[in-house]
């Protein structure tokens, strides 16, 4: 799968539905509900491990494009050893914990890059599920949550990645700091008529786009939905109305 370069994304491409299932069987289900609407899907640590590495086998056997989200943190060496795995799996994006540090990201990057050019490998900065308070909390910082996140981003540049993951709210200010081409992937989205659920930092998905999100990654809003085409489609449309008026 080619890497996406400058803001040239196809627009349905940029919602990033999040399979959270705990087996294959109810993940092949939306796939096949959503058919041709949806093109690229989410595999999580709880998929990945429950269906032993097969979906993504799978979603690739669909032409579907692979985000593997299994957020690698540990040792440089052995953080670039399971990215080389993870670029093997013919998944078009896969991440990184920035609060690994840059040295561990340098060290994937270098690695994956040698076998695989293609492939997006991107970095995790603050989960949306935190607060501020429990950022504070939990990384006994001065550093506002925003100004984690940014530094994170900047780190993550540096260290030769292709871009983050962060709540939509930074994406406008990591934009200014990295540049348009460093890619920002955004879960905490949700539209007005779906619920928040376990996410503190949400916007909607054409204030998403407006504030500097490349892709969007959607769960229950679209896989819990009573019309899951209906969604991903109501969804699409708040996409178009932002790039109409960005252009």
């Amino acid at each position: 799968m080619n890497k996406i370069k400058n803001n040239t994304i196809e627009t349905r491409d940029r919602i990033i539905v999040a399979l959270d299932y705990s087996n294959m069987e109810d993940a092949k289900k939306m796939i096949n509900n959503l058919g041709e609407n949806a093109s690229v899907y989410k595999v999580g640590l709880e998929l990945f491990l429950n269906s032993e590495g097969k979906m993504v086998d799978y979603l690739v056997e669909q032409k579907k494009k692979v985000f593997l989200d299994l957020k690698f943190h540990d040792i440089p060496n052995t953080a670039a050893m399971a990215s080389i795995f993870a670029s093997k799996e013919k998944c078009f994006m896969f991440n990184v914990h920035a609060s690994g540090g840059k040295k561990m990201m340098q060290t994937v990057a270098e690695k994956v890059k040698e076998i695989n050019k293609e492939v997006l490998i991107i970095a995790v900065t603050v989960l949306t599920s935190l607060s501020e308070e429990e950022v504070k909390e939990t990384f006994n910082s001065n550093f506002t949550l925003t100004e984690l996140a940014e530094n994170w981003a900047k780190l993550t540049k540096e260290a030769g990645l292709d871009g983050i993951v962060s709540s939509p709210w930074e994406a406008k200010s990591i934009k200014e700091i990295c540049g348009k081409d460093f890619k920002t992937i955004c879960p905490g989205v949700r539209p007005e008529w779906s619920v928040a659920n376990d996410q503190k930092r949400i916007m909607t998905p054409k204030k998403a786009i407006l504030n500097g999100c490349d892709y969007l990654v959607i769960g229950r809003p679209i896989t819990g939905h009573a019309e899951p085409k209906v969604a991903f489609n109501l969804i699409l449309e708040e996409i178009e109305e932002a790039l109409l008026e960005l252009n």
